[in-house]
């Protein structure tokens, strides 16, 4: 087996405990449509009932992201926005839908979603062991915004490289936002380990390319089992990782 240069980690559910499906991700949505509201009225847009305008962002900001995903195509949330804003009676111009997106997405000293346990030891001991880290993530985020939330979590350091699907428009588990990442990090597939918690579009993604897949399990969601879906390795928590690669780089 070829030595492991590098490893690159989906990003929510896997480094993140992002709660999707358990009601966290769900209410964090709302309370980022309502921020978006509060950005448009401030800046004076006439806007629909506040009740109405949320539950309309955060549906449709899901469902236009489940939609591209299914495509395998990268959207950003400007992109939704541009969309649903007119159907809205908003104006759309780009200087009004940047401040929305920025608004769905901003900080606002509100504490995000906990990191899952181990996360920051692990990457930093996967650093000093030498390997080259990325993250290869599908989001709504731009890049920007994505790379700011690192930072503020002090784990922005630890990459060598972090590609978003709503920056190179494919995502998970099309072979391109895979291939962006190897040559980004300057490693050939059969060096590289991918870590997610999602059968298709992690597993399947990464060895669709050639590289080694991790699947890390989610307490409150189960992946269905698939015959024609095998991950390399299966771990629990993050700290595991550490011991399935070093059983894989024994045999």
């Amino acid at each position: 087996m070829p030595p492991i240069q590098a490893i690159t980690f989906d990003m929510g559910d896997t480094l993140v405990d992002l709660g999707e499906g358990r009601g966290d991700y769900e209410a964090r949505v709302i309370v980022r449509a309502g921020r978006v509201y509060d950005a448009l009225a401030a800046r004076g847009v006439r806007l629909p009932p506040r009740d109405h305008f949320c539950r309309e962002v955060a549906h449709h900001s899901e469902a236009r992201y489940q939609a591209a995903l299914v495509e395998l195509r990268g959207i950003a949330i400007y992109d939704v926005l541009s969309w649903l804003l007119p159907r809205m009676g908003i104006p759309a111009d780009d200087g009004l839908v940047r401040v929305a997106g920025e608004a769905f997405y901003q900080h606002g000293g509100v504490e995000g979603p906990p990191l899952r346990a181990g996360a920051r030891d692990v990457l930093q001991a996967l650093r000093d062991h030498g390997y080259r880290l990325g993250v290869i993530s599908n989001t709504l985020q731009p890049g920007a915004i994505a790379q700011a939330g690192l930072a503020r979590r002090g784990l922005l350091d630890f990459f060598h490289t972090c590609i978003y699907s709503s920056e190179v428009q494919a995502a998970k588990p099309h072979p391109a936002i895979f291939r962006v990442a190897l040559e980004a990090l300057g490693v050939r597939p059969e060096c590289a380990w991918h870590v997610g918690d999602r059968l298709i579009a992690d597993v399947q993604g990464a060895q669709s390319v050639g590289m080694k897949a991790v699947l890390i399990e989610v307490a409150h969601r189960s992946e269905d089992a698939r015959a024609d879906i095998v991950p390399d390795a299966r771990i629990r928590e993050l700290p595991e990782l550490l011991d399935a690669l070093a059983f894989k780089v024994r045999t």
